[in-house]
């Protein structure tokens, strides 16, 4: 077993999921949620100055937490357009209580970009969560790149797919390619970005893909977990007084530096742990039983709602992912 792969079974580590304000893309997917003021961008990687410094205050506070930790970062574009961005994170994981670093990516640019990070970077902590846009990426090209990763490089890998009405073929495709070549794959239901954010809770809003009249047979089709889409639901439409252990062995880390117990939280505006950019700022997980939310819906991000104690069964505490489950 890998170090990756025994990391989360040894006590004491806080799942981190912290989001970049990096916002270089290569891709030009129509449902991409990084729109508004959190836009990705097909030119520049920081917005501003204030951004760059966000983002190296953040970096600065996780690799010299006191602490123990697995983590998951996320930018508004890709990170593997952003050679700053690379380098920080080939850094972090050379950090010894940092036990994993997982990069969410197109997987496009992972022929070029494996070697620049990992010329700089413990591989033997680097997890990568590929999600396949099919009408930006070829499903061989994804593959191709996602067997480097594992095969070559040693890196953690789950190939990813987005559900909606019209990629279930695609999905069919990919999933039968993955699996003859020994790499993880799962499914996410894939979201309407342009939702209002009143209507976040609404599923049938939200999700296009409960559209489809045989939904719960197309699950079966593309390789779903049932019970991971089941509580995606349940957290989208009433997660109010579930008991999660978010704040407790997870917090996020929003593009402004901003540290909640989860994403919603952020959004809300609810219960503010702190800032990484204040240096007087200590991060105090929650201790004891797991905490009732207080959100009243809209829980829509799978680092979230995978703290709830309902998804307990399907989440692999072992695996050096937040989005990995049995």
């Amino acid at each position: 077993m890998s170090s990756l792969a025994r990391s989360g079974r040894e006590g004491g580590l806080l799942r981190v999921w912290y989001v970049s304000p990096e916002r270089l893309c290569n891709l030009h997917c129509s449902y991409c949620v990084s729109t508004g003021d959190y836009a990705k961008s097909s030119t520049v990687e920081w917005a501003s100055h204030e951004e760059r410094a966000v983002f190296e205050d953040a970096v600065r506070w996780l690799g010299s937490a006191s602490t123990r930790i697995g983590l998951r970062m996320g930018t508004l574009g890709e990170p593997f357009a952003s050679k700053t961005f690379l380098e920080r994170a080939a850094w972090l994981t050379t950090r010894g209580h940092i036990e994993f670093v997982e990069l969410l990516t197109n997987g496009a640019l992972l022929g070029r970009g494996l070697p620049r990070l990992l010329a700089q970077a413990d591989s033997s902590k680097v997890s990568l969560w590929i999600t396949h846009h099919p009408a930006e990426v070829s499903a061989g090209k994804l593959i191709e790149n996602a067997r480097l990763a594992q095969e070559v490089y040693g890196c953690f890998v789950v190939v990813n797919a987005l559900l909606f009405p019209d990629n279930v073929e695609s999905i069919m495709a990919l999933r039968d390619m993955a699996v003859e070549s020994g790499l993880r794959f799962n499914v996410d239901l894939g979201y309407n970005p342009r939702t209002p954010r009143g209507l976040v809770g609404s599923s049938g809003q939200m999700v296009p893909s409960l559209r489809l009249q045989d939904f719960q047979s197309v699950l079966d089709k593309v390789g779903a977990n049932h019970r991971l889409v089941q509580i995606n639901l349940r957290a989208l439409e009433g997660v109010q007084s579930q008991p999660c252990r978010a704040g407790h062995s997870y917090v996020y880390i929003a593009i402004n530096g901003d540290v909640y117990r989860c994403s919603r939280y952020y959004v809300l505006r609810r219960n503010k742990i702190g800032n990484v950019r204040d240096r007087e700022f200590r991060l105090r997980p929650l201790s004891g039983p797991a905490s009732p939310c207080e959100a009243a819906f809209g829980c829509c991000n799978k680092e979230d709602f995978l703290n709830l104690e309902a998804a307990a069964a399907i989440r692999d505490e072992g695996a050096p992912s937040l989005g990995w489950s049995r």
